[in-house]
């Protein structure tokens, strides 16, 4: 199994380096999008918002964020998986294991709840882009982990699946805005 994750992982990343160089700055900035600060953010946002309309179920959607971020955490330190050897993973202002990606994670989960609420607050076309455009950054924010050296390709696999879950929880069993 070791086997297939390490040629799963060494065929990935040879893929997403031939990006050219001159994207570095780009992807530095989506990366940011998965930051842990942030998607707690939109977590305490969406939580609050339940807060101020009375809505139980809005803000176990919103606490559910926090969860996500916790169960990785979590895992990490169970599973113990050191990050690749790159500059970019060495002067990580939180040294932290590789396994599962808290951005692929929290991405998944926070912009998933928020394509989630687009898609069902939002008058349609507008509910369908903005569900895209948080599908896009869920990608990109995956793809720039392993473009700066932060993950191997399956730990941001196993931090969407992680977020798919929870995101699944919500969508199917809280319901939130059923």
């Amino acid at each position: 199994m070791k086997t297939l994750f390490k040629s799963f992982d060494l065929h990935l990343t040879q893929l997403v380096l031939r990006i050219p160089e001159s994207w570095a700055g780009f992807f530095g900035a989506v990366t940011t999008l998965g930051d842990p600060v942030l998607t707690v953010g939109i977590g305490i946002a969406v939580a609050a918002y339940g807060v101020w309309a009375h809505a139980g179920r809005i803000i176990i959607a919103g606490s559910l964020v926090w969860a996500t971020l916790i169960v990785g955490s979590m895992l990490k330190l169970l599973f113990g998986r050191e990050r690749p050897m790159s500059e970019y993973a060495a002067n990580l202002r939180v040294d932290t294991f590789s396994f599962p990606s808290g951005h692929s994670s929290g991405s998944m989960i926070a912009y998933g709840l928020l394509a989630y609420i687009a898609l069902k607050l939002l008058p349609q076309p507008y509910g369908l882009i903005a569900a895209i455009i948080c599908g896009i950054i869920i990608f990109l924010v995956g793809v720039s982990r392993i473009y700066l050296g932060a993950h191997f390709p399956s730990d941001v696999l196993a931090g969407w699946i992680l977020g798919a879950i929870f995101l699944c929880v919500i969508v199917f069993i809280v319901r939130p805005l059923s």
